[in-house]
């Protein structure tokens, strides 16, 4: 039932484009360019055209054409298009944001059929109709012998239009959400009394309840995004099933754009990691960079895992896409594979013809004939293709450092800084530091780390001010059994089960239980004497804060410099914390305090960070990288041996198969043997090994007789 096989292939039909006068040659040059697959959107306003009526015919011809051709065919159903019948027939339907004003349906350069972006999640009607609508399509396709994948979920937000995260627009505020907002908090908290101990208050009943627009108080925001995303998890486990109970021989997953916190986010998207649980395969919206993939695997643990939104032919009326080469298309693609992605489907055959998109985002031209990303995807699977037993055979590289990306710490991050800017960049820098020195690494959630982290050496917990005890008591375990936790500055020190700041920090005891103990701590705007760039903007800070500040002024400014024993200088971020803690070793500090210290404890050890160094990764530049090598090397993790130059990754996809990528402005050479030859020929052979490129990417294979 489930996929197991590399995807190469083409989004190709958003109605009403490409228009029905191409698709027969269309489809015949799909796969003459050696694309083997093609995505289909059934739309929800498009074939529910009335309560009683549907319409397929055009889906009915695509996938005739698809089995003539030898293609193998993914439905994408498409949702967040409600048809003009339902939203006339319920208005009460539509999103409040939180400032009151209505979501209206619209049309978009995305979404050019109108009626976007639907009706609010927890809507009753909508949700019966969502699932008549796909077990109508699910039913008409199951037995297609061109059908081959399901994919039930395009993208996953919460509101789209709204996706920055902005308080005043976060959805939903309706009626209903309200009244189902409360029957969660009496399920979480069970009594009234005990809602008003975590969140302050003097409620006499649930019905009492506000629903949370201010992030000052913090619980009670966190708690009602923490219900909006349960309830977008729940959306997905009802299509998911639904497929599965009629269709029995299809693989069924969705497709996210990964969470990062950069463009989609834990406020207004989904927790990649709960959608991916129900999925027989998991998929996103994918980039070269290393974050976008390593997200994607992690979440999807275990599953085989596609991009199935290729988005390298990206551009606009305004901005004509970039003319691929097929160097172009290697660097983008192999380092996925390398990381652990099995396959690609390009966004999209045709360039778009209709709103601002067009006329890009295709694998051919406007008239139909072969661009130059479908010129380039043409030589690259050819080039592939010999290899795709060995790499559909291998697993994703075994992860020796996980970064942790907790969703309600990301909430916590939001009610502090209005933003996830800054939360976003600490995580990737983590993530970026181990691509570059050639280690694997994971992303890891709340649940994964109670669970357990089977052969992680090193947890990073990146600007972890929020925590629950759970949480704690996991990390501590995972310490004493030999793993070396990194963290930065006021670990746990907001209690998410009390509601509460922390008297002493680390919170939960820890400060006692590891000996560790911040001594003081203030902001890095307050020190004075910084010897690095950083200036004196106040970022996040409004209200009586803002007129105390303005009246005394400060000294510092974001950043400031934190001298190490690795050799190498970083920067510090907004957050400073003078460390005390007994048999440690001060491996950072600023001036004379000591901000960085490494401590054994059990049979593991703890780098504890009297700042945010995941913040300042781009002031620090290499040092940053350099100092993470140095804390697992601390671990007892080893970098790939074959380049130890930092910015240079390589996978080891099969004893005889490596995928490399040189992320610098120099040429490097690996040393290889005269076995080791170039797939793709960006590389040569010197005396001293094989030579790649500068910011280029090559498959390499040892062939012996």
């Amino acid at each position: 039932m489930y996929s197991n096989e590399f995807l190469f292939g083409v989004q190709y039909y958003r109605a009403p484009t490409p228009e029905e006068d191409s698709w027969e040659d269309d489809l015949k040059n799909i796969r003459s360019l050696g694309f083997r697959h093609v995505k289909f959107w059934v739309q929800w306003r498009w074939t529910h055209r009335a309560e009683d009526e549907f319409y397929f015919d055009d889906i009915d011809r695509l996938m005739e054409l698809a089995q003539q051709n030898g293609l193998k065919v993914t439905l994408n159903v498409i949702f967040d298009v409600a048809p003009k019948w339902f939203t006339d027939r319920h208005p009460e339907s539509l999103m409040i944001r939180a400032d009151g004003s209505v979501v209206e349906p619209v049309t978009a350069c995305y979404r050019q059929i109108g009626g976007f972006p639907g009706p609010c999640y927890n809507h009753q009607a909508a949700f019966e109709e969502r699932m008549r609508f796909l077990s109508k399509t699910v039913e008409r396709y199951r037995n297609h012998p061109a059908m081959h994948m399901w994919d039930v979920w395009n993208e996953p937000e919460q509101c789209s239009p709204n996706r920055a995260p902005v308080k005043e627009k976060l959805v939903c505020y309706c009626p209903e959400c309200s009244r189902r907002f409360r029957l969660y908090l009496r399920a979480k908290y069970g009594t009234v009394e005990a809602l008003n101990k975590v969140w302050g208050r003097c409620y006499t009943d649930f019905e009492d309840v506000e629903l949370p627009k201010e992030t000052g108080t913090f619980q009670d925001f966190i708690d009602f995004r923490e219900f909006h995303l349960e309830k977008m998890t729940a959306e997905a486990t009802s299509r998911l099933r639904v497929v599965k109970a009629l269709d029995k021989n299809h693989s069924a997953y969705l497709h996210v754009v990964p969470n990062t916190s950069g463009i989609f986010n834990g406020l207004t998207g989904v927790d990649d990691f709960a959608l991916a649980k129900e999925c027989d395969v998991f998929a996103s919206t994918n980039f070269a960079q290393p974050v976008w993939s390593i997200l994607t695997l992690s979440a999807g643990v275990g599953k085989t895992c596609y991009n199935v939104e290729c988005h390298v032919g990206a551009g606009s009326t305004r901005m004509h896409q970039k003319q691929i080469t097929p160097a172009d298309l290697v660097h983008e693609l192999l380092p996925q594979i390398g990381l652990g992605i099995r396959g690609f489907l390009f966004w999209q055959y045709r360039a778009e013809l209709l709103g601002f998109e067009s006329p890009s985002w295709g694998v051919t031209k406007p008239d139909g004939t072969p661009g130059s990303v479908g010129i380039a995807s043409k030589q690259f699977i050819e080039k592939l293709t010999p290899y795709l037993p060995q790499i559909m055979a291998a697993k994703a590289p075994r992860p020796q450092i996980a970064v942790w990306k907790g969703r309600k710490n990301e909430i916590f991050s939001f009610c502090v800084n209005d933003s996830l800017t800054d939360f976003a960049k600490s995580t990737e820098a983590y993530v970026n530091a181990a691509y570059e020195n050639s280690i694997s690494c994971c992303i890891v959630d709340d649940g994964q780390i109670i669970e357990g982290l089977e052969g992680i050496r090193m947890l990073v917990m990146p600007d972890c001010y929020a925590a629950d005890a759970a949480l704690m008591r996991a990390v501590d375990r995972f310490v004493l059994n030999g793993g070396l936790l990194l963290c930065e500055a006021h670990f746990g020190a907001y209690d998410l089960d009390a509601g509460r700041h922390s008297m002493r920090m680390p919170g939960f005891g820890m400060d006692t239980r590891w000996g560790i103990c911040e001594k003081y701590t203030t902001s890095s705007y307050h020190l004075k004497n910084l010897q690095t760039a950083g200036g004196q903007k106040l970022e996040g800070v409004t209200g009586d804060v803002r007129k105390a500040l303005d009246a005394i002024g400060v000294s510092g400014g974001k950043y400031f410099p934190v001298n190490t024993s690795f050799g190498v200088t970083l920067a510090g971020a907004e957050r400073f914390a003078c460390l005390e803690a007994s048999d440690a070793q001060v491996i950072g500090s600023f001036g004379d305090e000591p901000c960085i210290i490494y401590k054994r404890y059990g049979s593991g050890a703890i780098m504890y960070c009297g700042t945010d160094l995941g913040k300042a990764a781009d002031i620090s530049g290499e040092a940053f990288s350099r100092f993470v090598a140095g804390a697992a090397a601390l671990a007892g993790i080893q970098k790939e041996l074959l380049c130890t130059e930092s910015g240079v990754h390589v996978d080891r996809i099969s004893e005889s198969l490596l995928a490399v990528n040189n992320m610098t402005d120099h040429a490097v050479v690996l040393g290889l043997n005269e076995n080791w030859h170039s797939v793709f020929g960006e590389c040569k052979a010197t005396e001293n090994g094989i030579e790649i490129a500068a910011a280029s990417a090559e498959l390499l294979v040892c062939e012996t007789e």
